[in-house]
């Protein structure tokens, strides 16, 4: 399958089933670039200090900075 078509199939999606695509492929991502990532990543979702937890619209933000500066690297 191209990723022209990828694209096309993932457009049709509902959101809800898109913010689980990004999910995975973040997850994914992470995975691969850090062999103690799912640790660390379940030690912070483990995490009950709510003054730790980052609201979504700031890993958003978080998110599209790390994607900017990949496009520039």
């Amino acid at each position: 399958m191209s990723i022209e078509l990828l694209k096309q199939e993932i457009a049709t999606l509902p959101q809800e089933r898109r913010n689980e695509l990004l999910g995975y492929l973040i997850d994914l991502r992470g995975r691969e670039t850090d062999p103690s990532y799912a640790e660390r990543t379940a030690a912070l979702l483990n995490d009950k200090n709510s003054s730790r937890w980052i609201p979504w619209h700031e890993v958003e933000r978080r998110l599209d900075a790390i994607d900017v500066s990949e496009d520039e690297a």
